[in-house]
């Protein structure tokens, strides 16, 4: 069912979608049994012969709260899904390096509350056009507390959605702020959305989430914010010329020759103007890495990154669930930290001896506190 090679019929795209939304589920699951059915099937879909992650294309949005992201993603969207197949392409452009998605997978990622540990999931409310197209597949997730914009599974969600035919994703983070970057991670192309009036070009030049975006928009670009959107393209314009070949979005040379600095567009996703040149510069992008071989490689980093992540992931619930058997020396050392007795961070290296055993502790200080001449 998850196949793309399904016959297209609305039957089928409805079974499809069906069976897109139980994996979802399945995979975001916290049940030891429902994880173990999830690798099951992430293997199946990465062995599986009809599945190709070389026609698929993610593209990350990113921003504060309030920069409009939703609604851009909506006019983004249904640009993509009922205006492309109007369009003719440009002469100077080959047909194949022109990315024409049939259908369009969209993950949105809702902060999950912090007191009762629920999340509303309503960017969808303010997608309500897109969710209803027969070729797009729109779906809220939970970040379950996670940091850095997403959630856990991110990039299984996204995984399963090309393997189910979706052969662009567009992943909508949190609100975030200027250091939560985890979405380079899972995205081939990642767009930040600013607000007009949202700072001097100061922040233009601040490290973080500005140095790794690969193309920054100025929302809201119409009525009386449309002098203040102008004058926050310009000062960030002016900024990103500071860092020039130390753009850190890119590090291939010769894609860094060709796509010096993020591109910085007035965009307003209210009345639809400038979305044609977001999705021009999408495309331009794409064209770029494919040719320098950049895309394949920057794939092959983040499946790096995401195994260490669900390995750092996996080792917590490890030992959030060993407390269990480890009742006692848990509250003794919570009532140590309640007096003073211990410092957080002592009382961290402890309990954690004390839940996975010290292993080879001993012989690696010995070996740390050996002397230079047997060090050389």
């Amino acid at each position: 069912v998850l196949s793309p090679n399904n016959a297209n019929t609305k039957q089928n795209r409805l079974i499809k979608r069906r069976a897109l939304a139980r994996a979802i589920t399945l995979v975001e699951s916290k049940s030891t049994q429902h994880q173990h059915q999830s690798e099951l099937l992430l293997s199946y879909i990465l062995h599986a012969p009809s599945s190709s992650s070389s026609t698929s294309f993610r593209v990350g949005i990113a921003g504060p709260p309030g920069a409009g992201k939703s609604t851009l993603v909506e006019t983004l969207g249904l640009y993509i899904l009922n205006d492309l197949p109007q369009q003719q392409p440009k002469d100077n452009v080959p047909q194949k390096d022109v990315l024409q998605p049939n259908q369009l997978a969209v993950v949105c990622i809702d902060p999950t509350s912090s007191v009762t540990g629920g999340s509303i999931l309503g960017d969808k409310t303010r997608m309500m056009e897109l969710s209803r197209h027969e070729r797009a597949y729109v779906r809220p997730s939970p970040s379950k507390g996670a940091l850095g914009g997403l959630s856990s599974y991110t990039n299984d969600v996204t995984t399963l959605c090309h393997a189910a035919g979706y052969d662009l994703a567009i992943i909508e983070t949190v609100g975030i702020g200027q250091s939560e970057i985890d979405i380079i991670q899972c995205v081939d192309l990642f767009i930040l959305v600013v607000s007009p009036g949202g700072g001097d070009e100061l922040q233009g030049v601040k490290k973080g989430v500005v140095e790794v975006a690969d193309l920054i928009v100025v929302n809201k670009a119409d009525g009386g914010l449309l002098d203040d959107a102008r004058r926050t393209k310009a000062d960030y314009t002016a900024a990103l010329r500071f860092w020039g070949s130390g753009y850190g979005g890119n590090q291939n040379k010769k894609t860094r020759e060709e796509w010096n600095v993020p591109p910085v567009l007035l965009v307003s996703a209210k009345t639809g103007e400038g979305i044609s040149q977001v999705w021009s510069e999408i495309n331009r992008y794409r064209m770029i890495m494919t040719k320098n071989d950049e895309l394949s490689h920057k794939r092959k980093k983040q499946a790096r990154y995401w195994m260490w992540k669900y390995a750092k992931d996996m080792i917590l619930e490890k030992i959030m669930a060993s407390k269990k058997d480890h009742g006692k020396a848990t509250a003794d050392m919570e009532k140590a930290l309640d007096f003073g007795h211990v410092h957080p961070r002592v009382a961290a290296s402890l309990l954690l001896k004390d839940l996975i055993g010290s292993g080879d502790d001993k012989e690696s200080d010995d070996n740390e506190s050996s002397s230079p001449n047997s060090r050389k």
